[in-house]
């Protein structure tokens, strides 16, 4: 396969990931509320805490990968 041909398909293909990458982390991040929300005001309000503190880390990078499967 040329080279030119071989980084077209490349490039098709990490397209694809980008977006799977950006849709699975949607529901990771809705997993982990639901836990989250279930943890909240029990013993372990302190892991739902963290959790939440993840959950907006997850969330800013999802938008990093939106803008990087923008510019690509």
């Amino acid at each position: 396969m040329d080279a030119k041909l071989k980084m077209d398909k490349e490039a098709d293909i990490f397209k694809v990931l980008l977006a799977h990458w950006i849709n699975h982390t949607g529901d990771h991040i809705d997993g982990y509320r639901e836990w989250a929300e279930k943890l909240q005001g029990t013993s372990k309000d302190a892991v739902s805490r963290e959790i939440f503190l993840a959950i907006d880390k997850m969330r800013e990078a999802q938008k990093k990968i939106m803008e990087a499967k923008m510019r690509f």
